[in-house]
């Protein structure tokens, strides 16, 4: 009998590590989410991305994607599908600098796939189109002129961690 509460014990704890999610501030994996979301690759590519950026960004004060206590009364879902919105942005506007980040065709790659993942999740893209916080991202965006890729790019790490905990 304590053979089998052994054995039962040993299983239950190799079932938790099972389902602790590779992205350390993500939630936990499912057969719903995108799978870069939980790839530690494409994580550490984004990091490095972001790094590089923010050592040739010389403004430290400006902030393109608000922080986290900015949507402390939204679900889950519609701060996910809010930073998918960011995300298509991105994918249209921002990800287009390859000769300055070499790992950026994979990252945009892996990106598209978590944006399609997401549409057909049914995050609608168009819904918060007009949010406020969208909005001003872009504006933001728009009135940075040249700087503003670069201020994106240094931001890409906190874009994905949005995606990675609220998706």
């Amino acid at each position: 009998m304590m053979k089998y509460i052994v054995v039962l014990a040993v299983m239950l704890l190799a079932g938790r590590s099972d389902s602790a999610p590779s992205h350390p501030r993500g939630k936990q994996k499912s057969e719903h989410r995108s799978p870069p979301l939980d790839n530690h690759s494409t994580f550490q590519r984004i990091s490095e991305i972001a790094k590089t950026a923010q050592e040739m960004d010389d403004d430290h004060e400006t902030r393109l994607i608000q922080s986290e206590k900015h949507y402390r009364n939204e679900t889950d879902l519609f701060v996910c599908c809010l930073h998918a919105n960011i995300l298509d942005f991105y994918l249209g506007n921002v990800l287009n600098t390859e000769e300055k980040f070499p790992d950026l065709a994979t990252v945009k790659t892996d990106l598209d796939r978590i944006s399609r993942d997401l549409t057909v999740k049914g995050c609608s893209i168009k819904h918060v189109n007009d949010h406020g916080h969208s909005n001003k991202f872009k504006e933001s965006f728009h009135k940075m002129g040249k700087r503003a890729q670069t201020k994106a790019m240094g931001e890409i790490d906190i874009l994905f961690d949005f995606l990675a905990k609220f998706c």
